[in-house]
Formats: C-alpha cells, sequence, structure tokens
C-alpha cells in the first residue's frame, strides 16, 4: 500500500507512564472510533499487557474489542443485545432506572453476571442517573436481585472552559456518592477532558486523547501519515488542477498524484491549504482533495514517481487550519485505507 500510517510504540507508552505518574490512578483507555483513528487493533495489541481497562462507545466496538485482549472492556454508551454482552464478558453502562430493571431481568433468566457502571448525570446532560430519587430506586433493584454494579463514573463537560461549572459537576457527583450503600465497593471513575488534574477522589481515570499525544505539553503525539508520489502532470498556464476547477495555473506547472483523500480520511477542506514534506521541502496542495488523492506543487522540487511525502505527524497543525479540533482529525482516519504500522 502506498499509504501509511506509523504508529510510536515509544511515544504511546511514554504517555501512559506520564498519565498514571500524575494520576496515581488506574486508566481506562478509551479505543472508541477505532481508537481515535490510531486502529483499535493496534493500540489494544501495544497496551494489552500494560492497561486493564478499555473503553468503547457502543456494543459492536465493545465485541470487536474483545478479538484482541482480555482485559475489561466498557461500553459507555446503549447497548442493543446484554446478553450477548453478558456472554461475552464485556462491561457495560446503565443510564436509567428501567435500563436497570430490564438488565438485572435478563442476568437472573440466563444466570449471567452483569458487568455494569452507574452512569451519574451530573451536568453533561447527554446520558445518566440526574436525581437522588432514581438513584435510590435503582439501589433498590440491585438489592432485589442481590446485585452490585462493577463501578460507578461521571462525565465533565467543559474541564477546560469553565471551572465554575467543572466544580458543580464534581459537587453533584461526589453528593450522589455518599448516597451508594456502604457495602457497595464499585470503581469509582472520572472522564473527560483533563480530568486528571481535577483533584477527585477516584479509583480510575478514563483518558482518551491525551493518550494519543494530544491536550497537555507533556504528552507525545503516537500517530504520522506518510504516502508518496504515483504520478506527476506537466500543467500549461491556464489549466485547471482537479474538481470543479479549483485551481488554476498561472504558469506553467509540475504536478505530482499522491494517494491519499477523503475517503480515508483527509479533510477536503484543507483542499489549498495543506502543506506537506516531501524530499525535505515543503510542497503545497492545488486543487480540490478528492475521495482518493490529492496533488501537490512540485515544480519546484526534484522529485520523481515513488518518492515519499510525510502528510501529518501533529494533528494540531491540521486542527487550526479546519477551525477544529484534535479530535475530529484524527477520528477522521478512523476509515484510513492503508496499512498501519508500529514502529
Amino acid at each position: 500500500m502506498f499509504s501509511k500510517i506509523f504508529l510510536s510504540k515509544n511515544n504511546l507508552l511514554f504517555n501512559i507512564d506520564k498519565i498514571e505518574e500524575l494520576s496515581k490512578k488506574k486508566t481506562c483507555v478509551m479505543v472508541k472510533a477505532n481508537a481515535y483513528g490510531h486502529g483499535m487493533k493496534e493500540i489494544i495489541s501495544l497496551l494489552k499487557d500494560r492497561i486493564d481497562f478499555f473503553g468503547v462507545s457502543n456494543q459492536a466496538e465493545g465485541l470487536e474489542a474483545r478479538k484482541y485482549t482480555t482485559k475489561e472492556v466498557i461500553v459507555f454508551g446503549r447497548c442493543e443485545d446484554y446478553k450477548l454482552c453478558m456472554q461475552n464478558n464485556i462491561s457495560f453502562a446503565l443510564f436509567s432506572y428501567e435500563d436497570t430493571k430490564k438488565i438485572l431481568k435478563i442476568a437472573k433468566k440466563n444466570k449471567l453476571k452483569p458487568k455494569i457502571h452507574l452512569c451519574l448525570n451530573t451536568g453533561m446532560n447527554r446520558y445518566g442517573i440526574k436525581t437522588e430519587r432514581e438513584l435510590f430506586k435503582i439501589i433498590s433493584l440491585f438489592t432485589k436481585y442481590s446485585e452490585q454494579p462493577e463501578g460507578v463514573y461521571t462525565h465533565f463537560s467543559s474541564l477546560t472552559t469553565d471551572k465554575r461549572y467543572t466544580h458543580l459537576q464534581k459537587e453533584r457527583f461526589c453528593k450522589l456518592l455518599t448516597l451508594l450503600p456502604k457495602a457497595w465497593h464499585p470503581i469509582i471513575h472520572v472522564g473527560g477532558g483533563r480530568s486528571i488534574f481535577e483533584n477527585i477522589n477516584a479509583d480510575m481515570f478514563r483518558v482518551g486523547l491525551e493518550v494519543y499525544g494530544y491536550g497537555n505539553d507533556f504528552v507525545k503525539p503516537v500517530l504520522s501519515i506518510e504516502s508518496e508520489i504515483v504520478d506527476i502532470v506537466k500543467v500549461k498556464q491556464g489549466e485547471h488542477i482537479g474538481y470543479l476547477c479549483s485551481y488554476t495555473a498561472q504558469t506553467d506547472m509540475t504536478i505530482a498524484t499522491i494517494p491519499l483523500g477523503y475517503g480515508d480520511g483527509l479533510p477536503r477542506k484543507l483542499s489549498n491549504k495543506l502543506k506537506v514534506k516531501l524530499n525535505k521541502k515543503e510542497a503545497k496542495n492545488v486543487g480540490n482533495i478528492c475521495m482518493d488523492s490529492f496533488m501537490l506543487d512540485v515544480s519546484k522540487i526534484n522529485c520523481k514517481i515513488g518518492d515519499r511525502v510525510e502528510i501529518m505527524t501533529n494533528a494540531t497543525f491540521f486542527a487550526k487550519l479546519l477551525e477544529s479540533t484534535e479530535y475530529e482529525v484524527l477520528t477522521n482516519f478512523g476509515k484510513f485505507r492503508g496499512e498501519r504500522i508500529i514502529k
């Protein structure tokens, strides 16, 4: 394959070490969305002997993760088939009294052990148990079925932008935790951006972006992308390049074609903005990025078919050009059609 994603094992393990050095707690590494574009299979293979918990968004991701590890896998979204999750030793979030009643009945009927994580909604208002009344009802159901949750957690919505609201969420979480039976000993965990700095007495932190090298100065990017020139075309002044005639040659030009496009996760909005490294020089994209390729102006660069092109070493650069975030840039590459190589 011409295009390749490279994953730095050293940077990944360095990031985990730094995170746990700061948190001094267990870490749940989020591998949803194909491990933020890095490749779920590859990331789990690198961390399965280092990490005890992996987090995903849905049942399909949970079953996929289970193929690669015997460690704990937690689904944080709603599942379609809780029986299937239990049969595959997959933990899952629980959001309401009705969910609790349904899941505990399924478990009892099939003589299965549910591994439930209670989601406490402290202000994210996406999922979860929000009121003391509903929490008490859920506790009574657990008591009735002689069960208890494996974990209890919340998610912070605005860690990097609103300290007051974050403080409010922390207070709500701590208050709801006091209502849990003393006989329960669940894993208390939190997540959402830079939660490891929030001075919460948790047993575990769920970490995503920082594992992959962003969101803090002390971490190092794990993913880089390279491809190569597959064609070189001479273009006359006045000719158009790419779809919709989005670029017109002002002089005679030499154009190189790179087999990577928005079908692989390279954002089309980078068209005519993207700059890459070719033979130690900067080359600029011209014309709209296609589904399967993009074009470079190599008029002043000595190059040939087969020369390697360094496309991305840091997602922050792309994020700034797109006025977006590293989250979006990285997860786009979840659909990357090239090869992922661990180095």
